[in-house]
């Protein structure tokens, strides 16, 4: 149900208090891209962030993001269950919109971020999300006709209800290609409320140049320039330079969003489609010049997977995306959950309406519910030319779901230990300098590359696998973690050509960043915990990527402590040595090898230590830890007490917080049915 005001939100949220700040975001198209772009600068400049979009994609709970990371399950479902509590207890009758809103914002205000990043739901002035108190940025991107019912026929009053998220004294970044009737309503409205504008568009044209070799269309670099203006005018001590955002940005990912999807698990044939969540003319005009440009169609008809929620303008978004001889399929979206009011336009509609505009009447396709079918279809009648999925973000989240069902249940964790972190760089990380090592580390890089190429080949090679790159962020310089640094380096060298499917298809289904580390006993602990949340199993069997001169310790001492048994069965070990670690191994340093020598003896001596205290729970190794943890990263393996029982392991909380395994106790990996609920 969508009935649009503030007075419920008010109440659902009136003991909630806001300790965050927000930048608040509207827009008809690009907002939920200005969000990821802004948390990202965030992120990567140290400041605790959240980030809440809608709608969800795959799962209900992945709209809400704590420093980049979905929330879990089991904290989205007891912050939500207190929400609707609340909403029964009192009467208020919240709408869905409305209790995910104050979900969010009670997420947000648990976990102590600085900032909340928010994209409005519908609209702007009566949209749930603008009941926020607090605002220090205002962004409204691109606006086009959409949701007419509900904010107006034209332009203008479109406009002014995006206009009413500005605040009296509030900056307020405002995409100034848009339309000058759009402009007109907001400048009207800024100058009511005395809120200032700011254009974001006005850059040199060496850095529009240098974005568009980047890859970026021109909307995403108008998206990507006012999320720049909302971090410079939110932090104006942090860098905000184009040199600095550029790189951050690149790392981006923003699934359905001309996102090139491999589907080949769900057609049986190799196929890449282009994923996008186009639906409206705005957005459909977008994607229409990107397939002319980019697909390289000269003459050959686009083979079409479309879906549309009633009441959106089919007519005008298919008369800009079908050429005559296109092919068409069409299909109903999945049963959103959570929205029970957004129903799939009939695909019969959709299909009439296509050869209205050229579509080959031979090459029709009805797949009524059949998603899967659709894309079978599709596959096996574009002989060749480009597949493109578009109509609704709800079509995207259909597909991204049925691909993450279709991977067989994973058995096999995959771990790389982070030793490092890469920073970014045009280089990407065959260049030392780009990198934040230790001394003793110099010239060592090449070998942490090849760690990063080593976990992504066990990954290449073994469909039921998880690769997990492990290390909590430990230096002070920046808050990135090694983890997700060797996860960016990866994705900067395309992976190495390992991979067979597409990298946006593997990063969320395949590829997860364990970012608690801070030893290497946890980087196995940590990541097999992380493997059973993603996927509610425990592994088969691992392989564990790291020097080879720790393979004593990791194998015969963390494993055989955690209970990885029986070792030969469970555990495989790829050991890449660094430079000149053979020769202090084999007795041959001649005094040249300095700090080098030095580390290794440190290295013997850390066994030792492990050796007495496989658990780690001593001053000596314990004090380790703390003193890596430069950023107070949570040392806890489980996020509640739900899912701690649920996992089947038996832990203790040390005095300063971390959590280990109690020694003698079962390892749920070890029973019959590893399965967790």
């Amino acid at each position: 149900m969508i009935d649009l005001g503030l007075a419920r939100i008010g109440r659902l949220i009136q003991n909630t208090p806001q300790t965050w700040k927000a930048i608040h975001v509207a827009g008809t198209n690009g907002k939920g891209s200005i969000c990821s772009y802004i948390s990202a600068m965030l992120h990567a400049s140290g400041v605790s962030c959240a980030r809440f979009t809608s709608p969800h994609l795959i799962d209900r709970w992945d709209c809400i993001t704590v420093n980049e990371k979905p929330v879990s399950e089991s904290l989205f479902r007891d912050v939500e269950n207190l929400v609707k509590q609340r909403d029964q207890d009192a009467e208020i009758g919240a709408t869905e919109f409305e209790l995910l809103t104050a979900t969010a914002f009670e997420i947000f205000t648990r976990q102590k971020v600085d900032v909340g990043v928010i994209e409005v739901g519908l609209g702007g002035k009566l949209d749930a999300t603008n009941i926020l108190r607090e605002k220090s940025v205002t962004v409204i991107s691109k606006i086009g006709l959409d949701h007419q019912s509900f904010l107006g026929n034209t332009l203008f009053e479109i406009a002014q209800q995006k206009a009413g998220i500005m605040r009296q004294g509030v900056p307020c970044v405002v995409d100034y290609s848009n339309e000058s009737e759009v402009m007109k309503a907001i400048e009207d409205h800024a100058a009511e409320v005395k809120a200032e504008l700011h254009d974001p568009l006005a850059m040199g044209e060496a850095i529009r140049t240098s974005l568009q070799r980047e890859g970026f269309e021109p909307h995403q670099i108008a998206n990507i320039a006012c999320a720049r203006k909302a971090f410079e005018l939110a932090y104006p001590e942090q860098d905000a330079s184009w040199s600095r955002i550029i790189p951050i940005v690149k790392q981006v990912q923003w699934p359905g969003r001309l996102q090139t999807l491999d589907i080949t698990k769900l057609v049986g044939r190799q196929q890449e489609v282009l994923l996008d969540g186009a639906h409206n003319t705005q957005s459909a005009e977008v994607l229409a010049a990107y397939v002319e440009r980019r697909l390289g169609v000269h003459g050959r008809p686009v083979t079409w997977v479309l879906a549309a929620t009633q009441g959106k303008d089919m007519d005008g978004i298919l008369g800009l995306l079908i050429k005559r001889g296109d092919r068409v399929a069409a299909v109903r979206f999945h049963p959103v959950d959570g929205m029970p009011w957004v129903k799939p336009a009939d695909p019969s509609i959709l299909l009439r309406l296509a050869t209205q505009h050229g579509a080959d009447e031979e090459k029709l396709y009805n797949a009524q519910d059949d998603v899967q079918g659709a894309l079978k279809w599709a596959s096996q009648n574009a002989d060749g030319g480009p597949v493109v999925v578009v109509g609704s973000l709800y079509l995207v989240s259909s597909v991204l779901r049925l691909l993450r069902d279709s991977m067989s249940t994973p058995n096999h964790l995959i771990i790389v230990c982070g030793h490092a972190v890469w920073t970014g760089g045009p280089k990407n990380g065959w260049d030392e300098s780009e990198w934040l090592i230790e001394s003793y580390k110099k010239g060592e890089t090449p070998t942490f590359i090849e760690h990063i190429k080593a976990g992504v080949k066990a990954l290449a090679g073994d469909d039921r696998a998880v690769l997990v790159f492990s290390g909590a962020p430990t230096r002070k310089e920046t808050p990135l973690s090694e983890a997700a640094s060797y996860h960016n380096l990866a994705k900067a060298n395309s992976y190495f050509g390992l991979l067979p499917s597409s990298p946006s298809t593997s990063t969320s289904t395949r590829i997860l960043l364990e970012e608690k580390a801070l030893d290497s006993y946890y980087n196995i602990l940590f990541s097999l915990v992380l493997f059973w949340r993603h996927h509610a199993v425990w592994p088969d069997h691992c392989t564990i990527v790291s020097h080879g001169f720790k393979r004593t310790r990791l194998v015969d001492g963390h494993c055989k402590a955690i209970g990885l048994l029986p070792l030969h069965e469970r555990v495989r070990f790829v050991g890449i040595n660094p430079p000149g670690v053979e020769a202090v191994l084999g007795g041959q340093d001649d005094g040249t090898l300095g700090e080098k020598s030095d580390a290794m003896k440190g290295v013997q001596l850390a066994l030792g230590q492990w050796e007495g205290d496989p658990h780690g729970v001593s001053e000596e190794l314990a004090g380790k830890r703390r003193a890596r943890n430069c950023w107070g990263v949570s040392q806890r393996l489980f996020e509640s007490e739900e899912e701690r029982a649920r996992s089947g392991l038996v832990t203790r909380i040390l005095e300063d917080g971390s959590e280990v395994l109690v020694d003698d106790a079962p390892r749920p990996w070890l029973g019959k049915g590893r399965e967790s609920k």
